[in-house]
């Protein structure tokens, strides 16, 4: 599509201009007002020194650029020259003006109301003119059609691998939890009972009600693995399994009971000073 120009009227709230997304919009010139001495182009407000507030440039021109569905790239208040993007965004203000999208809308009501004048006072101050050329759209425009058309697949991959960064991230912290010192004890204390269950029932008998006491403990957050008391239960813990063990292999059945009476005392004892320990809090 071969470039084209055509004159900001100041007679029209809102002109459409046909122009596709990625296309480029230059606007070239400016108008003069009589009224205050003010030079205002598309995107800026040049006052005079004798202005209230002195020589000064207000980024806020003749065009609500943005209402009318376009993106700055460039403004110069030297050369008035604006150069605008068309978007394939919401254009509030075409809407508002019953006008097709993308539009240039005047902020004349605006700039009117804050100098205390009708619309058509400020207007007919103003002296001067502002082209509009439209250039045509480079050869990867059409790249932003094909984004619009993908959002909704990118959006639902992305979605996707949010979901999957979350379970990857509960995975982690299960792994971290299922490896922490209370998991770790509960581990212990249940392999140890099981091993006794399956023993001698003469060690068996008095020890597996005590290592149950001992896992309820444990489950209840009765004992603190890291604290000394915790240490203490973990050694007897490895003690009984290491006995276990051994009595298994040897699988002799002299002094069973005594030896199941002094397992059980080793484990009373250290549960005892675990739930002295809970009681009496943290000692600092």
């Amino acid at each position: 599509m071969p470039s084209t120009t055509f004159p900001i009227r100041l007679d029209t709230p809102a002109v459409h201009v046909p122009i596709e997304p990625g296309g480029k919009l230059i606007l070239r010139g400016y108008f003069h007002s009589t009224h205050d001495g003010s030079i205002v182009d598309a995107a800026t407000t040049t006052w005079p020194s004798g202005a209230p507030g002195g020589a000064s440039v207000d980024a806020a021109g003749l065009i609500d650029w943005q209402a009318g569905g376009f993106h700055l790239v460039s403004r110069d208040p030297q050369t008035h020259e604006v150069q605008l993007l068309a978007t394939d965004g919401p254009a509030p203000a075409c809407d508002l003006n019953h006008v097709q999208a993308p539009c240039l809308p005047l902020r004349a009501h605006h700039q009117a109301l804050s100098r205390l004048m009708t619309v058509s006072e400020w207007t007919s101050s103003l002296k001067g003119g502002i082209q509009g050329e439209v250039v045509a759209p480079p050869v990867y425009a059409p790249v932003t059609t094909i984004a619009s058309t993908m959002k909704p697949v990118l959006i639902v991959s992305g979605v996707g691998l949010l979901v999957l960064a979350m379970l990857l991230f509960v995975g982690w912290q299960f792994r971290r939890w299922s490896r922490s010192a209370p998991v770790e004890l509960r581990r212990l204390a249940k392999r140890v009972r099981d091993k006794a269950l399956r023993a001698d029932p003469i060690l068996s008998g008095p020890l597996a009600p005590a290592l149950d006491s001992m896992i309820k403990a444990i489950e209840s957050s009765k004992v603190d693995p890291v604290s000394e008391e915790g240490q203490r239960i973990v050694k007897v813990l490895r003690r009984v399994d290491a006995t276990l063990d051994e009595k298994a292999a040897e699988n002799k059945a002299c002094d069973e009971r005594k030896m199941a009476d002094e397992l059980v005392s080793e484990v009373e004892i250290a549960l005892e000073a675990a739930g002295e320990a809970a009681r009496l809090g943290p000692q600092r």
